[in-house]
This record gives C-alpha cells, sequence and structure tokens, in this order.
C-alpha cells in the first residue's frame, strides 16, 4: 500500500475528491436504508411513520456542500445591562457585575482600592450622562 508521501498534489486532491463522494453517497444510502427500517417497524406497529415523527418525510433534505448554503441562526442582540462599576480613573470603563472581570477592575481591586468606590463612581458615571 502507498504512503500519502508517494502522491502528488494533484492525486491526492482527486483521491479527496473520490473519498468526499463516497462518503455522501454511503450516507445517504445508509439514511434511505434506515428509514425504509424505521417505516416498515412504524407499519407493523400500525402508525405511519411521519405521523411518529410529526413531519413530511417524503421531502430529502439536500445533502451538504450542495445547493444553498444553510442560514446560520440569528443572534439576538440582548439589551445592555446598567453599569454597576465603573473605573473613577476612567468613567468610559465600566462592568455590569456579570461575566469575566476586566483588567481595570481586577488592578482596582489588586492594589487595595474598594469596590464601594466603583460603585459609586458608576453612579456619578450615570447622573452625568442623564444631565442631572
Amino acid at each position: 500500500m502507498k504512503s500519502f508521501a508517494d502522491y502528488s498534489l494533484p492525486q491526492l486532491k482527486k483521491l479527496q475528491m473520490r473519498i468526499t463522494t463516497e462518503i455522501e453517497r454511503r450516507e445517504s444510502d445508509t439514511k434511505a436504508s434506515l428509514l425504509k427500517r424505521l417505516r416498515k417497524l412504524a407499519q407493523t406497529e400500525g402508525i405511519k411513520l411521519e405521523d411518529l415523527l410529526g413531519c413530511d418525510m417524503g421531502i430529502a433534505a439536500p445533502a451538504k456542500g450542495r445547493g444553498r448554503p444553510e442560514a446560520k441562526p440569528v443572534s439576538v442582540k440582548r439589551a445592555t445591562l446598567p453599569a454597576k462599576y465603573s473605573n473613577p480613573n476612567n468613567l468610559e470603563q465600566s462592568w455590569s457585575g456579570r461575566g469575566r472581570k476586566p483588567a481595570w477592575f481586577e488592578a482596582w481591586v489588586a492594589n487595595g482600592g474598594s469596590i464601594t468606590a466603583l460603585e459609586n463612581a458608576a453612579s456619578i458615571a450615570k447622573r452625568g450622562r442623564r444631565g442631572g
């Protein structure tokens, strides 16, 4: 048996295409065979497979990589949480208190700063943004 090192790049690409095609064919055959067996099993119980699964099984899904690409799920943009802590040295830097602690927060606490001071800075920053 040849080692992959014995093949040229064009030969490897041709082999890759053949392998991909064979994998897709076998997956399709396996799915069709399994669907046929499941239909037969459901039929012996007096149920249609489509009724059991609650979907239309007559339309085969397109193979991956063919036709139109699948749409990616749309991520829902969450509302920005209000700042619970603000950096007194730079009021533009704030943190809601959820998720990973920002570096400025960790540095403040590591240098002996109080969390209360950060909360106070956040309330000052909120008043400043409201204009009151």
